[in-house]
């Protein structure tokens, strides 16, 4: 066979295979956003330090119902981003918090019960993205670790490094 031919084949069938590839990983992703993951579940992701996961609250800040809002109890990390509203990040550390959001970092939408409304005006602003079974309540019930209060950022330079 002549090597320019043979060159030729072989570029279709790679170029051929990665579009196979892209399109596969691309329905995974989707399927996966349609399935929810339960509190214990991530509990497992977030305890594993090589597993990058953003958790987004996208509850009110205080709530008056028996979960609360995002500084009444909030899973440890999480960001907030009350009903995905830019419009409503009006404090310095809110704004902060939005700098903070990774749209392409794997992220798990938190809400009050697993609101399915709210996770899918959400989950168009992430590329990988699930919503928690059940929200903080499920989280609560499940008796994991929490936290509350105002939202800090993370102060800069915390490493310890041997520098």
């Amino acid at each position: 066979m002549n090597p320019k031919i043979e060159r030729s084949v072989y570029i279709v069938v790679i170029l051929v295979l990665a579009f196979v590839l892209f399109t596969l990983g691309k329905k995974e992703v989707e399927l996966k956003k349609q399935i929810p993951i339960t509190a214990e579940e991530l509990y497992k992701k977030l305890s594993n330090p090589k597993i990058k996961v953003q958790i987004i609250d996208v509850r009110e800040l205080t709530s008056s119902d028996e979960v609360g809002g995002y500084e009444d109890s909030r899973i440890p990390g999480a960001l907030p981003f009350p009903n995905c509203d830019e419009s409503k990040m009006t404090t310095e550390n809110l704004k902060e918090a939005l700098k903070r959001i990774n749209p392409y970092v794997y992220t798990v939408i938190v809400s009050t019960d697993g609101n399915q409304e709210i996770f899918k005006k959400c989950a168009s602003k992430f590329t990988n993205v699930q919503n928690l079974a059940g929200g903080m309540k499920a989280w609560q019930d499940a008796g994991l670790p929490d936290e509350s209060g105002e939202y800090t950022p993370p102060k800069a330079g915390g490493g310890g490094g041997c520098l």
